[in-house]
This record gives C-alpha cells, structure tokens and sequence, in this order.
C-alpha cells in the first residue's frame, strides 16, 4: 500500500512525505527526483532539451516504477493527475492526499526557493504569479477528481501536515492496510 502526495509544485509534497514516512517507518520516493536520476540531469533540462510531451512519457514510467514498490510515500510531480492513466495506477495501489496550498503561499515559496528557477522550468514565458494562477485553474479539479482525501495546508507547518494525513489514515483504515502491506514485504 502506498500514500501518493498529489499537488501543485511548491505544495510541500516531498517535505511532508519524508515527514510521514519517517512516522510510517516506510520508505519515501520523489518521482521527479527518481526521474532526474534516470535521465541524469535535472527536469529543467530535460524539459529544455526533449519537450514536455518527453518528460510526461518518462514520468508514466517512473509512476509504473512506483506502482511496483513496496509499502511507501510518493511524492508525485505536480502534472502527475494530466495523464489519467497515471491517477488510475496510483489508486489501485495506493491512496492518493492531494495537498492544497493557497496560490499565495505557493507563489512565496516559488519565489524564495533559489533552485526554484535552476531545477523548476516555466509553462509560459509570463511572470510566476499568473503562470501559477493559469496552471492552478487547468489543474485543481484534476487534483480534487484524483485525491481521496484534501488536505488544506493553509497556516500549517510540514509536521502539521504530516500529522493530519497519519490521522486521515488512521481514521480511514488506511493506516491498517500499510501496516499489513509492511509485514507482507517483509516476508
């Protein structure tokens, strides 16, 4: 059993799923971090010197890659949800918690991340704050069709976050499913 983080870049996705797996004593995988090793260099230049349509390709690749895993906390790139084939995978082996952030702390976040602008590439060649309000518009509802759960990570640190996604697991059964899926991949 896995617990997928969905949500748009910047969101907290791989803070808090290190968080959680620590709590869940699971392992944890980035999928664009995993991407990047495999192509051995960054998204950005990935998407600089192959196309979007190239790296969307890879990343349903690195997703079956994941649906492979053991027991485990996914954080997943922030287009994730635009292939359906990929939210499909993910929720028939795991369950997917959509982290949802206020555009503004999204867009502070963008700008106070250094590598943000090294490692992250534009959609657009407009400025952050409307090629994030554009994306969030095309994306949302993907996320909200594709989450079992949402969580509003507004005012809230990671360990804050990390813990309502444990007790969302908790109270669902979920929690129990990944224990059992641990002692399975122990065996």
């Amino acid at each position: 059993m896995k617990v997928v983080l969905i949500g748009y870049r910047a969101t907290g996705k791989s803070t808090v799923g290190r968080i959680l797996s620590a709590k869940l004593k699971i392992a944890f995988w980035d999928a664009d971090a995993m991407l990047e090793k495999s192509m051995a260099m960054p998204v950005k230049e990935i998407v600089a010197l192959h196309g979007w349509d190239f790296f969307r390709a890879k990343e349903k690749e690195t997703i079956k890659t994941l649906a492979q895993k053991g027991a485990c906390v996914i954080a997943t790139g922030g287009g994730v949800v635009l292939a359906q084939e990929n939210v499909d995978l993910l929720k028939q082996v795991g369950v997917i918690i959509w982290l949802n952030a206020p555009l503004q702390d999204i867009v502070d976040r963008l700008n106070k991340d250094a590598q943000s602008a090294a490692i992250r590439p534009q959609f657009t060649d407009g400025n952050i704050v409307q090629e994030t309000v554009d994306m969030m518009k095309q994306r949302n509802l993907l996320y909200e069709n594709a989450a079992n759960h949402t969580v509003d990570t507004a005012s809230k640190s990671a360990v804050q976050v990390a813990e309502e996604i444990y007790q969302y697991l908790r109270k669902s059964g979920n929690l129990d499913k990944i224990i059992k899926s641990k002692k399975v991949n122990v065996k």
